[in-house]
């Protein structure tokens, strides 16, 4: 069923003005782009809120199902970006989260 996979965080306080400048560029010219080549990902969107793009983001992926997740960490080009993306995160202050779309399907299938 069709799921969406959210991680919210905010960058390491440490982060200089080019080394976040510098990842923006990664996350939105490699890290996204190889993301939606997954088979079954349907959209990745980046959303920042308050934080002078340094903190309150978001990565949003619309997948088939949570299990596309699964495979995304397997895939060679995203895990040799793993690190570069985990790298400028406060993982402290971070939050992922997965939500499924409630559909008729969803409904029939928990009341069998």
């Amino acid at each position: 069923m069709a799921s969406t996979y959210v991680r919210r965080f905010n960058l390491k306080s440490s982060l200089t003005d080019k080394q976040v400048g510098d990842f923006w560029k990664f996350l939105l010219s490699e890290f996204v782009p190889a993301i939606q080549k997954i088979k079954g990902v349907h959209s990745t969107k980046v959303y920042s809120g308050a934080g002078a793009l340094r903190a309150d983001i978001r990565l949003v992926a619309d997948m088939d199902d949570a299990g596309v997740y699964e495979g995304l960490l397997r895939d060679p080009t995203i895990s040799k970006q793993l690190g570069t993306f985990y790298g400028a995160m406060d993982l402290t202050t971070s939050t992922q989260m997965f939500i499924r779309e409630v559909t008729p399907d969803l409904l029939k299938a928990l009341s069998s």
